[in-house]
C-alpha cells in the first residue's frame, strides 16, 4: 500500500512539474508574440498595394503608419566584394523599425532627413558575416548599388528566424520618386476603432483606395493572451470542483450526523466556507478570462482551417522565396504553438492533481485505521 501511495505522489509530482513546465512555455510564447510582431493594422498584398513607395513617404511623416516595398531576392556584399551573400532586401519608410521593435546593437534605423543618402540596416549575423570585425563606416552593395550601413538590429528568436528563413533581411530607404509599388501598410491601432474604420480613414487621407488582406494584428496579440487566460481557467476550474465536491461531503455529513451538536456545526461551517471559497474562486476565474469579440478569422476564433491555410501558404513562401513576408502567418504559428502546449498542460495538470489528492485520502484512510485498531484490541 505504502509503495503505490509512493508511486501516485511521484506520478502527481511529475504530471504537476511537466504541466507547470508547459503553461511557462505557453506564457513565453504568448509574450514573444508581442515582442517579434507590431500591434498594428496590416494591409497587405503579396504583388503590391495601390500605393508607390514614394507616396508613402509623403504620408508617413506623422507616424500615423509605416510602409514597406514589394521585397526581391539580392546579392549583399561588403565595399571590398570578397564575400557575397544571398539576402532578402525591402525598401521601408524611415519609422518602419520602431513598428517593428527591432532591438540594435549598433546604431539605428535611418532617419527621414538621410533618406536622400541610400541607408540600410542589417541584421547582426549578416554584419558578422561580410564585415567581421570591421569598426567604423560600413558600406554595402545590394545587386551592386552601394549603400551606408547605418544600424545593425540583434537577430530574433526562433519564430522571427522562421518568418526570415535561411535569408538575412537587409531594409533600406527608397529613393525620391521611386513608382515601386507598397507591399504592407501597417497603420497605427487606435483604441475605440475597428480595422476597418482606420483602413478607410487611412485611405482618405491618402485619397486613394486601399485593396489587400487586412490582418488586424493587435487583436491576435490579444488573442495569445486570451488563450493562455484560457488555459489557466480549465486548470483551475480542477480545485473549483474539489472544492465544490468537499463542500457538498461536509454539508451531507452535518445533516446526517447524530452526535453533538458541536461536530454538527463544525461540519456545517466547514461545508459553507468550502462552497464560498469555490463560488469566489469561480467568479475571480471568469474575471480572469476576458476574450475579445472581433478577431482574424473574423466571428470564429475556433476556424483552425484558416490558421492551417496561413502556416501553409507561409511554408509555401518560404519555399519560394525563402521568407515568409505577411505577419498574419508568423502569428498563425505563434498561436498553433500556445494552444498545443495548453492542449497539453492542462490534462496533466488534472492528472497530477488526481493522483496527488488519491495518495493524499489513501495515507488519511490508513492513518485512521491505524489510530481505530489499538481501540479495538482495548475491546
Amino acid at each position: 500500500m505504502r509503495k503505490k501511495n509512493l508511486r501516485s505522489f511521484i506520478y502527481g509530482a511529475v504530471c504537476l512539474s511537466v504541466s507547470g513546465f508547459l503553461f511557462c512555455a505557453a506564457a513565453f510564447v504568448s509574450g514573444d508574440l508581442k515582442k517579434q510582431t507590431p500591434a498594428a493594422i496590416e494591409v497587405y498584398d503579396i504583388q503590391g498595394l495601390n500605393v508607390s513607395m514614394a507616396q508613402a513617404f509623403s504620408f508617413a511623416e506623422g507616424d500615423s503608419f509605416a510602409a514597406a516595398g514589394v521585397g526581391t531576392r539580392a546579392q549583399a556584399s561588403d565595399d571590398a566584394q570578397n564575400k557575397t551573400i544571398s539576402a532578402y532586401y525591402q525598401m521601408t519608410t524611415p519609422n518602419y523599425g520602431a513598428y517593428l521593435n527591432l532591438q540594435f546593437c549598433e546604431g539605428g534605423y535611418f532617419s527621414a532627413d538621410g533618406s536622400k543618402e541610400p541607408s540600410a540596416v542589417i541584421p547582426e549575423s549578416l554584419s558578422k558575416m561580410l564585415f567581421e570585425e570591421k569598426s567604423g563606416e560600413k558600406i554595402l552593395l545590394v545587386n551592386g548599388r552601394k549603400f551606408k550601413v547605418c544600424g545593425v538590429y540583434k537577430d530574433g528568436g526562433a519564430l522571427t528566424q522562421l518568418g526570415s528563413a535561411s535569408l538575412p533581411v537587409i531594409y533600406g530607404n527608397a529613393p525620391e520618386r521611386t513608382d515601386t509599388p507598397a507591399e504592407s501598410l501597417l497603420i497605427k491601432a487606435e483604441a475605440g476603432k475597428t480595422a476597418r474604420q482606420q483602413r478607410q480613414e487611412t485611405a482618405v487621407a491618402m485619397g486613394i483606395p486601399l485593396e489587400g488582406e487586412m490582418h488586424d494584428l493587435g487583436r491576435l496579440h490579444q488573442l495569445g493572451e486570451a488563450l493562455l487566460l484560457l488555459g489557466f481557467f480549465l486548470a483551475g476550474s480542477w480545485f473549483i470542483l474539489r472544492l465544490c465536491i468537499i463542500s457538498y461531503q461536509k454539508l451531507i455529513s452535518a445533516y446526517e450526523c447524530r452526535e453533538s451538536g458541536t461536530q454538527r456545526g463544525s461540519a456545517a461551517v466547514w461545508g459553507v466556507c468550502a462552497f464560498l471559497l469555490a463560488m469566489t474562486g469561480f467568479w475571480l476565474l471568469l474575471q480572469l478570462v476576458r476574450i475579445p469579440a472581433v478577431y482574424l478569422p473574423e466571428n470564429n476564433i475556433f476556424d483552425f482551417a484558416y490558421y492551417g491555410s496561413q502556416i501553409t501558404g507561409g511554408i509555401q513562401q518560404i519555399n519560394a522565396d525563402g521568407r515568409v513576408r505577411d505577419f498574419s502567418r508568423i502569428c498563425a504559428v505563434y498561436l498553433c504553438a500556445e494552444t498545443g502546449l495548453l492542449v497539453l498542460a492542462v490534462p496533466l495538470f488534472w492528472a497530477g492533481c488526481r493522483s496527488l489528492a488519491g495518495a493524499c485520502m489513501s495515507l488519511r484512510r490508513v492513518k485512521l485505521s491505524s489510530q481505530a485498531r489499538p481501540f479495538q484490541k482495548k475491546l
